[in-house]
């Protein structure tokens, strides 16, 4: 059954891409079908991980296609399905939402590939997650890699774009390249690209080359996860996409590298060494802290979200990070707690992230700007769409009771469990990540105020903010299933730990469910003697009850209260949009403070009505140096440029020189292999 499921869903992807291409004489009805069966399609891969997910199964299908020599093997695994679970959650919403927001391309577009292109990238994903074959998941990897780059080059006639897209399809395949040597590397132990072999010789590698893999795997998943330094292209790529493929690629892209990380580290090569750990924590680490501190400075509303992504993928691998340390020390309990703090992050990440990525579209359809400076006024124009992108602010704000808070507080928990580790090196580092850890949610809160804050208040500071209107109605609707979901995985954590746990069963031997659900949340035993032992759902109810105390006392205070409304006073003129207090000027404070680390530049250009007495206007030009663009990437490639340029003079375009270099290498070839 779970087998047929899975397949029909891959055929359905299929299905709805030739869809799109087929009725060409009709574009929005093939693109609106393409959609539909995406959406069908996410329906069955629902169902069929949540089939083997609480059945504890392990399914494997086996295909030999075109060449008998090669095997396609899959595997549908507790992992592989928590992951293809969460593919598929947000494949159906962005399927539903997408329906209503290509309406932005009627008459502007071709957009058929959009249909095409977004269901092989669907399916690529689920195919990524379940390949139980090097080769078949270095097949279906390049796949979603290119799927996608032709969905961030949608809107290609924008220079940005295609520079993005650039940018993104180069560091892919860089990262393609090192992965493929890793599995090379596997292969010459196992003897076959099966996931089961590397499995079986898991044990026999040598340190070395587990230590070679290793930093392979940090940097080719690692790429395509957009840890720092290697993000480079997630802030261009995914701003650059259109808002529907947005969604999905921080949503739920990023976290296929997520699923390589726990898979080879907990399977193919363990047992692990502490200092992989503390790596992996680390990295985690410094992409948290710098990824918002990056986002904090942004003035287009996706590029924010996206350096946001670079900061919840540090979150992650933080409790990855962790879960490795206390495996490596065999403290399996605690290890267990780590990586239920991080995979269920990750699934919390995935909602509240395409919810807020799905929120920045509805601001573009209906203001034609990405640019907060030149919004405001919204949640009088905007009223469904401006509650949807608050509730995924306090979302992501892990603000109680919604589902950010439950994976950041078992995040916090892991961490202060380090004193647990016998090493003293290791304790310092976790109480330093968890420092970093604390100052991160102070500056994501700081963050997403500005981003509601300019956006949505005050009034409108242009006219694109002033005629904005609400959206189409399937759009906020979807919108809604995923601010839902917020709340219920903040309500009810303990049902998304029972569907992780059936993961830790698999990976780490270990079912601790009883042991981190069993505190009796009626009695709130909140203060306690070891502040670790504090429940997430008792910390909910106690929010709830404050929240609850809160507005009972302001609804009793009610009758005190006579609501009038006056005009602003602002010195007896009329208010205007640049009275308004800005985003550059909000976050003015934290450019001072890592003044060492954003570098920022001022221009101030004034111009005189009367030279040296009189001034007309002054323009002011503010910006922060990109310190990995300008010390990392720029001098790589500038030195790749200088290579090329002297390797082009071989290239003469004379036949007789060409002939000879074929001749040369054949005699140095000859002369090798004898």
């Amino acid at each position: 059954m779970v087998e047929h499921l899975f397949i029909i869903s891959i055929i359905l992807y299929l299905v709805g891409a030739l869809f799109a291409l087929c009725l060409f004489k009709w574009q929005m009805v093939g693109n609106y079908v393409s959609f539909i069966f995406a959406a069908i399609a996410s329906c069955l891969g629902i169902a069929t991980a949540a089939m083997v997910l609480f059945n504890s199964s392990t399914i494997r299908l086996d295909f030999q296609l075109f060449l008998p020599v090669i095997k396609y093997n899959f595997l549908l695994d507790p992992l592989s399905s928590y992951f293809i679970l969460a593919i598929s959650v947000i494949s159906f919403v962005a399927s539903v939402y997408s329906i209503g927001y290509t309406r932005l391309y009627v008459n502007k577009r071709d957009v058929r590939f959009l249909g095409f292109t977004y269901n092989l990238f669907l399916m690529a994903m689920i195919l990524v997650v379940s390949a139980n074959n090097a080769f078949v998941f270095m097949i279906v990897w390049e796949l979603m890699t290119l799927v996608s780059f032709f969905l961030v080059i949608f809107e290609h006639e924008n220079p940005a774009t295609r520079k993005a897209g650039l940018v993104y399809i180069v560091m892919a395949h860089i990262g393609s390249g090192l992965l493929a040597i890793a599995f090379f590397i596997l292969l010459a132990y196992a003897g076959s690209f099966s996931f089961d072999s590397f499995r079986d010789v898991a044990s026999q590698i040598p340190a070395v080359y587990k230590n070679i893999v290793f930093f392979l795997i940090i940097f080719g998943f690692g790429i395509k996860a957009g840890i720092f330094p290697l993000h480079l292209w997630l802030p261009m790529a995914h701003p650059a996409a259109p808002s529907n493929i947005s969604m999905i690629m921080s949503g739920v892209m990023i976290k296929t590298a997520i699923y390589g990380f726990i898979r080879f580290y907990f399977e193919f090569l363990t047992p692990c060494p502490p200092w992989w750990g503390v790596i992996i924590l680390i990295i985690g680490a410094t992409s948290a802290i710098l990824g918002i501190l990056y986002a904090l400075m942004e003035r287009d509303i996706k590029t924010l979200l996206a350096y946001s992504s670079v900061e919840n993928v540090g979150i992650i691998l933080i409790g990855i990070g962790m879960s490795m340390i206390f495996k490596s020390y065999n403290q399996m309990a605690l290890s267990s707690l780590a990586m239920i703090a991080g995979l269920y992050h990750l699934f919390n990440h995935a909602v509240f992230k395409c919810l807020l990525f799905g929120c920045a579209g509805n601001i573009y359809y209906s203001t034609h700007t990405k640019n907060i400076e030149e919004l405001g006024g919204l949640i009088k124009r905007m009223q469904i769409t401006a509650p949807l992108f608050l509730i995924g602010a306090l979302s992501i704000s892990a603000i109680p009771p919604l589902n950010g808070f439950i994976s950041e507080w078992f995040i916090f928990q892991s961490l202060l469990n380090g004193f647990n580790i016998p090493s003293v090196i290791i304790k310092i580092i976790t109480i330093i990540c968890g420092a970093v850890v604390a100052l991160t949610g102070a500056l994501v809160a700081t963050c997403f105020i500005k981003a509601f804050g300019i956006s949505f208040l005050a009034i409108p500071r242009t006219k694109h903010a002033e005629k904005a209107k609400e959206v189409p109605v399937i759009m906020f609707i979807s919108m809604g299933l995923l601010a839902a979901l917020c709340v219920f995985m903040g309500l009810f954590p303990a049902k998304i730990m029972m569907i992780i746990n059936h993961v830790n069963t698999q990976i780490l031997g270990m079912n601790i469910l009883k042991a981190v659900t069993s505190y009796d949340w009626l009695q709130m035993k909140i203060v306690r003697t070891n502040f670790t032992e504090l429940s997430p759902k008792s910390a909910t109810v106690f929010g709830l009850i404050l929240l609850g105390i809160t507005l009972g006392a302001l609804f009793l205070m009610r009758p005190k209260f006579i609501r009038k409304f006056y005009e602003t006073w602002t010195c007896g003129i009329a208010p205007e949009p640049r009275l308004e207090y800005t985003a550059t000027a909000f976050t003015k404070p934290f450019k001072v403070v890592f003044s060492n680390l954003y570098k920022p530049r001022l221009e101030v250009n004034t111009t005189y009505s009367v030279p040296n007495f009189f001034v007309k206007s002054i323009a002011y030009v503010g910006e922060i140096t990109p310190i990995f663009e300008k010390y990392l990437y720029n001098p790589v490639s500038n030195f790749v440029l200088r290579i090329s340029d002297k390797a082009r003079l071989i290239h003469a375009g004379n036949i007789h020189l060409y002939l000879a270099y074929i001749f040369i290498t054949l005699l140095i070839l000859i002369m090798f292999f004898r």
